[in-house]
């Protein structure tokens, strides 16, 4: 009876094991990548490119053509700029949740999903430094500006975008900083670039 008792207690903890690796080998092989969530991420970072025979601006899958180098500004020329006050019109592409996070002193806020309606506020006459996070949302609207009449060569995509200009220009300590902005030192970071949030 004793040795009944111990087979059957051996058996159901077999048939238990077994039914937990089942599951955890279940769980293991669901957690891994599969070739669409590689797609689906790729997609997502690509940046998107500009159908000119649309009105809006649409997504698709490839890069958005290059822009001319001459069409980029570091960020210590605009800071230079800045600090030199030449007039230029900051335009930050980004949604406007990630604009009141930080944004560079006197950057007007027109998010890349509705810029072709606020092309009146953007003005033809001056230079122009498109920012984004990173830099690939801002070529994007760089295309869109040179499409709809915009002079190319006053069009500039700031290079590295908020990300590049918090880094280098934070720490750096520039003349657009400290006393400028009511710090008490050209150490002190931009308040206008101290707060991220993610996107492009």
């Amino acid at each position: 009876m004793r040795a009944e008792s111990m087979s059957m207690r051996s058996l159901s903890l077999t048939v238990i094991y077994l039914l937990l690796l089942g599951f955890g080998m279940t769980f293991l092989v669901g957690c891994g990548t599969s070739p669409s969530t590689v797609v689906t991420v790729d997609k997502v970072q690509d940046p998107p490119k500009v159908n000119s025979s649309q009105n809006a601006t649409s997504v698709q899958g490839d890069p958005a053509e290059a822009i001319p180098t001459t069409a980029t500004i570091s960020v210590g020329d605009l800071d230079a700029a800045i600090t030199a006050n030449k007039g230029w019109q900051l335009i930050d592409i980004r949604e406007a949740r990630e604009f009141a996070t930080g944004h560079i002193k006197m950057a007007l806020n027109r998010p890349m999903g509705d810029l072709e309606n606020n092309l009146a506020q953007i003005s033809k006459d001056k230079n122009i430094v498109l920012i984004d996070l990173n830099g690939t949302r801002a070529q994007t609207a760089w295309h869109v500006l040179v499409e709809k009449g915009y002079d190319q060569n006053k069009v500039k995509v700031l290079t590295g975008g908020m990300l590049q200009w918090r880094g280098i220009v934070s720490s750096a300590g520039s003349g657009s900083s400290g006393k400028a902005n009511g710090g008490d030192s050209a150490d002190t970071p931009k308040p206008e670039a101290q707060e991220m949030v993610g996107g492009c």
